[in-house]
């Protein structure tokens, strides 16, 4: 069966639908009340061992321990009704330290569950039902981080092509027993999935493949009859929007394109920057004003502080206080 998209036909038939990794259709499918639906359903599919029911978003932006800590901001954050966290993230551009970076998530609403229980006690302590000291026994609740990556991670050479849907959790070297179920990363490499229409095989297949290809389509393949397939090809239809929804959709695709651009730049500047280093071994170069101006929109994108580094040329401390 031939591919069904890329060429804009004309006619009642042809539609246009939107591109699922920008920022405002991602939040617009997993992070809105109103659809919160398919967030559970793309939950259930991608964990397998869950049974989800309910969720409840709660604040994606999240202090540090104390005011000199960075403020961490997630794309989604919810929680479901057995304590369960879910951290879902979208990353557009390679990060090579995406991993540790989701690591440290992690730890945000960890610590929440202990300030948590430290708050639950000093209430009980006004009320005069409380212990005279604070006694936790550490029973987390699961966090569990849900990545969707429009790259490849470096894996070993064992590694097959063809995986992109990885699960990590804390086992033991050995015999691979459950240290704790208490923390868990789930990575969605869209870089590694290739599949075309005629070869998807499962429901989870089939996500995947609209996540990459949707915005291509200009009508629904009848592969994607499921009643949830047809809610969301509804929901990514341009011509469903409001102005204001229009709006911000196009503006959120034009910063992935800036992003997308000013990624390709800095490449290439890195790249020149390497020949040129061997010419002039020795020489000391200034900041320029373009290096700065780079510098400033990498980080406005969220690109890791490394990347920069290696794009610009500047220094670590010079990139902070931007």
């Amino acid at each position: 069966m031939s591919e069904r998209f890329v060429e804009k036909r004309t006619g009642s038939q042809s539609r246009e639908y939107a591109n699922l990794l920008c920022d405002f259709m991602f939040k617009r499918m997993f992070g809105s009340e109103a659809n919160k639906d398919v967030l559970i359903w793309f939950l259930n599919m991608v964990l397998e061992d869950v049974d989800i029911v309910d969720v409840s978003f709660i604040p994606t932006e999240h202090q540090g321990l104390t005011e000199e800590d960075r403020k961490v901001i997630f794309d989604i954050s919810c929680t479901c009704s057995d304590g369960k966290t879910f951290i879902i993230e979208m990353q557009k551009g390679y990060q090579k330290y995406f991993r540790e970076r989701a690591l440290y998530y992690t730890t945000y609403p960890i610590n929440a569950q202990g300030r948590e229980a430290r708050d639950r006690f000093e209430a009980e302590r006004l009320e005069g039902v409380a212990a005279d000291r604070f006694n936790w026994d550490y029973n987390l609740k699961p966090v569990i981080v849900v990545a969707l990556l429009d790259f490849q991670f470096r894996h070993s050479e064992e590694w097959p092509k063809e995986k992109f849907h990885s699960s990590y959790r804390l086992l033991e070297d050995v015999v691979h027993e459950q240290m704790t179920d208490a923390i868990r990363f789930v990575f969605l490499e869209l870089g590694r999935f290739k599949k075309r229409i005629s070869e998807l095989e499962t429901v989870f297949e089939k996500w995947i493949y609209l996540l990459k290809n949707m915005h291509r389509m200009t009508e629904i393949p009848p592969e994607f009859s499921e009643p949830m397939f047809e809610r969301l090809f509804l929901l990514a239809e341009i011509g469903n929007f409001t102005p204001d929804e229009m709006r911000q959709y196009y503006n959120s695709l034009e910063n992935m394109g800036d992003y997308d651009n000013i990624i390709h730049t800095a490449q290439e500047e890195a790249e020149k920057r390497g020949l040129e280093k061997g010419l002039a071994r020795g020489r000391v170069e200034g900041r320029t004003e373009a290096q700065v101006d780079m510098a400033r929109k990498l980080k406005a994108l969220g690109v890791d502080i490394d990347t920069i580094i290696e794009a610009t040329g500047m220094d670590r401390d010079a990139i902070a206080d931007m």
